[in-house]
């Protein structure tokens, strides 16, 4: 008996909806755009379908669970039908989806702003206003005196990483760089460890363009660094940079090289990235260029770090212990940091198997080589609470 589709990676969360749980469905590819809701017992069977599991498998796997229940295969199929339906299955229907959305960004002009009036305001006026304010709470006395090469920000929204953001831009704001090389999270994974977009940056603010010189250089060197580039199209970690950058730099002429980094760790194995070819090229072809232009180039790195809680796998509430525990784990790391040391923070996260879910990892160790020798400050640290039962921590670090 063939096995029933895989469900995609998507982000599903506990939430309540007129006092009745359900699970709302979010889709970091964008295959499906709207937050859908699913009963709870429909997202049960939903978690089960793993690619490898048939019709029997499923029913079996779920009175297992529900103490003998039994799931009827006409209720099973109508389940089935209704998440491929929806385009939540890795089937024909979603292949068919995603073929029509790369095509249509590898027709786009520019890359549009996929979060203005989901994440942030998309009425330019309301939106400058609101990253102003998180500038202008800045202490301008505790910042640096020295302009940096790089800055660490958040990539979480706004409304909680507001502050955090103001200090790393408010740094880099100090700097008189014209080109800057942002370094992002590819949440929903990419068949490239790192992925170049060489499309504009378009805001409600309007439009950052690509340094083109910068971008041609690196595709001479790295022919296929663009080939998965629609994975820029509804990725935040870098259109969050692209909007703070344009209100920290108030009009001033920039270019961007923006850059998504999958999980090294789906090529590394436990080894550090510089064992592996794939991985290394990548960063050699970074690092070279962006030496080319360090008279006129910084680095962004737009990341959070740790991800716990009962929303992300953990036992342990969101209190003040797991803050506290958090906080030591991410200041662990944060060390090897501003030490300048990528192959200590790639060990002390990476390689202990990322415990603390910190996304950081890639982009971060990626920021380090392209600036070694280099040294950081943290600037601030943070947490926010997570909606559906959680913590996430971030930070603001100038590199030198």
């Amino acid at each position: 008996m063939s096995s029933l589709p895989r469900l995609r990676a998507l982000d599903l969360v506990p939430v309540q909806v007129g006092g009745r749980p359900v699970v709302a469905v979010h889709d970091p590819e964008g295959l499906v755009e709207d937050t859908l809701v699913l009963p709870l017992e429909v997202a049960e069977v939903a978690l089960l379908l793993d690619g490898k599991r048939d019709w029997v498998d499923v029913q079996v796997e779920y009175a297992r669970r529900h103490r003998g229940a039994l799931l009827f295969r006409s209720d099973l199929m109508r389940i089935v039908d209704e998440l491929d339906r929806c385009g939540l299955l890795e089937t024909e229907e979603a292949r068919r989806r995603r073929a029509a959305l790369e095509e249509a960004f590898r027709r786009a002009p520019e890359r549009p702003p996929y979060f203005a009036g989901r994440s942030y305001p998309s009425d330019p006026d309301r939106l400058w206003a609101q990253l102003a304010r998180s500038l202008r709470a800045v202490d301008p006395a505790r910042l640096p005196s020295a302009a940096p090469r790089g800055v660490v920000a958040p990539h979480v929204d706004f409304e909680r990483g507001g502050p955090c953001y103001g200090w790393a831009y408010s740094a880099l704001a100090r700097s008189e760089a014209t080109a800057f090389l942002l370094l992002g999270v590819a949440h929903a994974g990419a068949a490239q460890p790192l992925v170049l977009c060489t499309k504009p940056y378009r805001t409600p603010l309007g439009t950052l363009p690509v340094d083109q010189e910068w971008v041609e250089d690196l595709l001479r060197e790295l022919p296929d660094f663009a080939e998965a580039e629609a994975v820029h199209r509804t990725e935040h970690s870098l259109e969050f940079q692209a909007v703070f950058l344009q209100v920290a730099l108030a009009g001033r002429p920039a270019a961007v090289v923006p850059v998504l980094c999958s999980a090294f760790e789906l090529w590394t194995g436990g080894r550090s990235p510089r064992e592996v070819e794939l991985v290394e090229r990548g960063i050699r072809a970074l690092r070279r260029t962006f030496r080319d232009r360090a008279d006129r180039a910084a680095v962004v790195v737009g990341v959070d770090f740790s991800h716990v809680g009962p929303r992300f796998g953990d036992p342990e509430p969101p209190d003040s212990a797991l803050a506290l525990r958090t906080s030591v784990g991410d200041h662990r790391a944060l060390d090897h940091v501003l030490r300048g040391d990528p192959e200590g923070f790639w060990q002390e996260v990476a390689a202990r198997g990322n415990p603390q879910r910190i996304d950081a990892t890639s982009a971060l160790y990626t920021a380090l080589r392209v600036l070694e020798p280099v040294r950081g400050e943290l600037l601030h640290y943070a947490q926010a609470p997570d909606p559906a039962g959680g913590i996430v921590s971030f930070a603001s670090v100038a590199l030198y």
